[in-house]
Order: structure tokens, then C-alpha cells, then sequence
């Protein structure tokens, strides 16, 4: 299977992607943490299958709702044991 792509059509790679720069594009006050986000989202298998899917045009709106809004439990989910372990 073939990685995500950009606007460009070029791949992204969850390893060499700007997430400091694109955290820091973002509205919010801890830019930090919305790059650990990030990294996080763009690592993760699930979200990247998703990318998949619709890239593809494979998801109606219910479909691609549903996914995204496992995905982001399940990443909020994780992030919050890893902020209890610290």
C-alpha cells in the first residue's frame, strides 16, 4: 500500500515531517503538545489507513465520521496513560 500524500501528491513521511512547524501554524498555546500530536496521528496505522480510504474514495460522510472519531479517542486515550506515567 502506498503512503499518504500531500497537496503536492508527493508521499509524507511520518518520520521526516515538520511537525514543530506545522504545531506552530496552529491556533493554540502549547504548540508542544500539538506537535506530539501530530506525531502521533501521523504515525499511527489506523490514521493512515484512513488517509488511505479516502484518498481513495473508498468512506461516504457517516463512514469517514466514524473513523476519525475512533481514531482521536483512541489517540486521546493513549496520550492520556502516557501523561499519567510521567
Amino acid at each position: 500500500m502506498s503512503e499518504p500524500t500531500g497537496p503536492e501528491g508527493r508521499d509524507i513521511d511520518p518520520e521526516t515531517f515538520p511537525y514543530d512547524e506545522v504545531a506552530a501554524s496552529l491556533p493554540t498555546d502549547d504548540p508542544e503538545r500539538a506537535a506530539d500530536g501530530l506525531k502521533a496521528l501521523m504515525q499511527d496505522p489506523a490514521f493512515r489507513q484512513l488517509v488511505r480510504q479516502i484518498q481513495a474514495g473508498e468512506l461516504n460522510d457517516d463512514e469517514l465520521r466514524d473513523e476519525a472519531t475512533s481514531i482521536a479517542h483512541d489517540l486521546a486515550a493513549r496520550q492520556e496513560l502516557r501523561r499519567d506515567e510521567q
